[in-house]
């Protein structure tokens, strides 16, 4: 670990360097052996926001997250002394309000919260141009670093000699060192390589994506020679402990996947100063340990917020891991949204404490659903039933997208659409314009095109990889042997990568018939897929263009409408005809 000595910090330069918290509670009591001259630090910790400013309700009468309840939280488990508020990316693609601004909403509320540090996730890159930069691919998310009162790290983007537009932008650096009362700590960032196909490809066009480790192998020793006293890697990278822990579980002696087991296996002159790893992306709940590195990750969507107390003494500062908590916050719904009367703020019980959510945060909301061009409360129809996303195997709501993107161009043959569109739960009762666009809130547009049946194939191998959960589909039915081990080289890279197993049995039905490897087929898909989202680089190689379409979620609520009536979850998955099973190949895989 990192090691300093520090002077003695007197009581009035404590009070200068404190924040004054909106709804401020006690101070962490200081722990035995612990003296006025090394305070205590309260971090907190979450990531994978997507711009979640309503509660995720359920049919009991409860709820999770929504912003007035978020911020509140935030607030309170600040306490009115030292604190590390730590942003792990994937702040945007959410809310329809908040998407609409391009991000700039989520800069409001990190701005409010009085946050010390982000880092970028692949989300951040979705919006495009923006209304200072509309020349530049990722204007807006220039925009949006230029509107924080906060500073964002990232290490492991880097500029190719092509690259067309701004990076990094003038106020991004690859780690920074914040002073907090008499400690200095050292937050660097990282983002998955994997970005340059999990966002659009044309905003990271002229970026490279490295290797997290190998970049902490540059700048750890860097830092280092600065001596601080604590080095946090903020790393919205891949990786998990294996197996997968329950949720909120404390996992020791970790193993992780992933870029996190990269970074975890470093040599130990690294490893051995990386105090704490704040990890994000995968949108779990855990703690785990691994030596004396401490790695936390936060569920998504503003449902949990970590804490944990950082403990100094003469040797630095160091996670007290018997204080890390999980706040989940659940509560009872408040009735902010589209269907019902908002009601005056009052407090509530969340996380077994009574909070008032914050005006702030309400206020927030107003002012970003008053510059909206949509009717989010328009209702385009129904449920009878909450409908949950799946992410493994055929689901109700992917269903739901690819029968609309076939329902667009009636002569076509298929349907794709990848799983990580499906972003949210549907609750049952009425089909918002909001409810729909936070389903899938991405601006993917459909493309209606020719594509050789060995493409296709190309393209349903990837799916039974799993790695980026299974494609759903219209038109298609098809079969996945979980687990297998097929090595081929999928994506025509020339490599065969450890992904790369092909899953996939043969008898792939288009509407009814066995696939023809050599037969063309019309095929109703997403520009994210066509320009290699997700792994598909190499799939569309045959790819012909017949037409561009709209931005597929008004796709979806125009096929709701047309419908008419409830949709149920028995009515998108028949079960007398899967589209998507799992099951032995029997040594039979698709050529």
């Amino acid at each position: 670990m990192s090691h300093r000595v520090f002077p003695v910090l007197f009581g009035s330069v404590i009070f200068s360097l404190l924040g004054c918290a909106s709804a401020p509670t006690s101070a962490p009591e200081t722990p035995a052996g612990q003296s006025e001259s090394y305070p205590t630090v309260q971090l907190l910790s979450w990531s994978d926001f997507h711009s979640a400013i309503y509660e995720a309700k359920k049919q009991d009468g409860t709820a999770f997250g929504g912003l007035p309840v978020f911020m509140a939280e935030v607030e309170k488990l600040r306490g009115d002394g030292l604190s590390l508020l730590i942003d792990g990316g994937d702040m945007c693609q959410g809310a329809m309000a908040f998407n609409e601004s391009k991000g700039m909403g989520m800069v409001d509320v990190m701005n409010a919260l009085r946050i010390d540090v982000a880092t970028f996730g692949n989300h951040e890159f979705d919006y495009g141009p923006g209304a200072k930069y509309p020349d530049s691919q990722r204007g807006a998310l220039q925009e949006m670093v230029e509107a924080s009162n906060f500073p964002w790290v990232s290490a492991n983007i880097a500029a190719k000699a092509d690259n067309p537009y701004a990076w990094p932008f003038e106020s991004v650096k690859p780690y920074i060192i914040l002073e907090k009362g008499p400690y200095r700590i050292a937050v660097i960032g990282v983002i998955a390589q994997e970005t340059a196909i999990a966002t659009t490809a044309e905003h990271v066009v002229g970026l490279e994506f490295q290797s997290p480790a190998e970049v902490l192998k540059k700048y750890v020793p860097e830092i280092v020679a600065q001596n601080p006293d604590m080095i946090i890697v903020d790393a919205h990278t891949t990786g998990v402990p294996v197996p997968l822990p329950e949720e909120g579980a404390v996992v020791p002696d970790a193993v992780f996947d992933g870029e996190i087991g990269e970074i975890l296996a470093l040599p130990e002159e690294i490893k051995k100063h990386i105090d704490l790893i704040l990890s994000a992306h995968s949108h779990k709940s855990f703690i785990a340990y691994s030596g004396d590195t401490t790695v936390i990750q936060n569920f998504n969507g503003g449902k949990e917020v970590t804490s944990m107390t950082l403990v100094g003494d003469k040797n630095g500062l160091h996670v007290d891991r018997a204080s890390i908590r999980k706040h989940v916050l659940k509560h009872p719904q408040i009735e902010v949204g589209c269907g019902v009367q908002e009601k005056p703020l009052e407090p509530i019980e969340v996380d077994g404490e009574m909070l008032m959510p914050s005006q702030v945060g309400r206020d927030i909301v107003h002012k970003y659903e008053a510059r909206m061009t949509e009717g989010r409360c328009d209702v385009v129809g129904c449920l009878k039933e909450d409908i949950k996303k799946v992410y493994e195997g055929e689901c109700a709501l992917g269903n739901l997208i690819a029968d609309a993107m076939l329902s667009r161009y009636p002569e076509a043959d298929l349907a794709l659409q990848n799983a990580g569109g499906v972003r949210i739960d549907m609750p049952g009762g009425d089909i918002y314009r909001e409810t729909l666009a936070t389903m899938m809130p991405f601006e993917n547009y459909l493309h209606y095109v020719e594509l050789a049946g060995a493409d296709v194939l190309r393209a349903l191998k990837v799916s039974s990889t799993l790695k980026h959960g299974t494609t759903q589909v219209a038109g298609v039915s098809y079969k996945i042997e979980k687990g297998c081990h097929n090595p081929e080289d999928i994506n025509g890279d020339g490599r065969v990568d450890s992904w790369e197993n092909n899953c996939l049995c043969e008898g792939v039905l288009v509407k009814g018939q066995p696939i023809d490897s050599a037969r063309t087929y019309k095929v109703a898909t997403s520009d994210f897929i066509l320009n290699g989202g997700d792994d598909h680089g190499g799939c569309f190689n045959s790819m012909k263009l017949i037409e561009k379409g709209p931005v597929i979620r008004s796709i979806i609520a125009e096929y709701v409408q047309k419908a008419g009536g409830c949709f149920s979850a028995e009515m998108l998955r028949k079960a007398d005809a899967p589209r998507i099973q799992f099951g032995s190949c029997e040594g039979r895989f698709a050529k």
